[in-house]
C-alpha cells in the first residue's frame, strides 16, 4: 500500500513536472511567434482602426503600436477624452495617430452614412438609421475598411457581425 502510494505520487509529480515544461515551451514557441509577427509588422504602413480608443487597455496597447512603429493607427473616439485619458495613463505616443470622433465628425458622416445606406437599403435599412450608425465606432470602422481608408481593425465581439455587414468578408 506504501510502496503504491509512493509511486502514485511520483507519477504525479513527473506529470506536473510535464506540464510546466511544455507550458514553458509553450510560452517561448508564443514569444517567438509574437516577435516574428512584430517584425514582419514593423513599418509595414498597415492602417489599423481602433474603434474602442477611449478604454484603456486600448490605449495603452495603441501606445505600444505606435512607439515600435508597427502600425499607423487610427482611434475612434472623442479626441479630448482620448488625449485626457493618454496624459493620465502617461503614453507618450498616441499623439501619433489620427484620431477621427464618429459623432462630432460632420463632413465624413454623410459619406460614410450613404455608402452604408447602399450597402443595407435592400435590407430596409433608411438614411436616418444609417446616420445614426455611422456614430457607432464599430460601424465607422468597417466603414473605413470598406472605403479603403484602412486595413484593418481591432476590435471586440460585435466586429464580427458588423464586418460581415459592411465589409463584406464572407459570403453567407
Amino acid at each position: 500500500m506504501v510502496k503504491s502510494l509512493i509511486l502514485s505520487c511520483n507519477i504525479s509529480k513527473i506529470r506536473w513536472i510535464r506540464v510546466i515544461l511544455q507550458s514553458k515551451l509553450n510560452e517561448s514557441y508564443s514569444m517567438d511567434l509574437i516577435n516574428k509577427i512584430r517584425e514582419s509588422a514593423k513599418g509595414s504602413g498597415k492602417r489599423i482602426v481602433l474603434p474602442e480608443a477611449t478604454e484603456e487597455r486600448t490605449l495603452r496597447a495603441a501606445d505600444v503600436i505606435l512607439e515600435e512603429d508597427l502600425a499607423v493607427l487610427i482611434l475612434l473616439g472623442n479626441e479630448d477624452e482620448i488625449k485626457d485619458n493618454a496624459m493620465r495613463w502617461n503614453l507618450k505616443h498616441i499623439a501619433k495617430a489620427t484620431v477621427i470622433d464618429p459623432v462630432n465628425n460632420p463632413p465624413q458622416k454623410q459619406f460614410y452614412a450613404d455608402m452604408l445606406f447602399e450597402l443595407r437599403k435592400h435590407k430596409g435599412l433608411v438614411m436616418d438609421q444609417a446616420i445614426k450608425l455611422t456614430e457607432d465606432p464599430l460601424y465607422l470602422a468597417a466603414l473605413l475598411i470598406k472605403a479603403g481608408e484602412a486595413d484593418g481593425e481591432v476590435a471586440g465581439g460585435r466586429i464580427m457581425l458588423l464586418a460581415m455587414c459592411c465589409v463584406r468578408l464572407f459570403k453567407l
